[in-house]
């Protein structure tokens, strides 16, 4: 396990201090969970927006999806 560090402000700091060890690590198991989730998301949308990008650069430059089509079929 890796740690990293939070910046929060005063009053979450001074509160987490004085949170309990069991709850301050059932909050950290959350505080993952919601970390993983969304950088799942954030890397799912970055490559959806490279997608839709080299669509629009392929139709740009002539490619459509029946050009694409016909040369793989060539292929085989």
């Amino acid at each position: 396990m890796e740690r990293i560090v939070l910046e929060v402000d005063d009053e979450t700091a001074k509160a987490w201090r004085n949170t309990s060890a069991k709850l301050r690590n059932q909050i950290g198991k959350n505080l993952e969970q919601i970390l993983a989730d969304s950088l799942s998301k954030a890397k799912e949308a970055n490559f959806e927006m490279l997608l839709k990008n080299a669509r629009e650069e392929a139709a740009k430059n002539g490619l459509t999806e029946e050009i694409l089509n016909r040369l793989l079929d060539e292929e085989n």
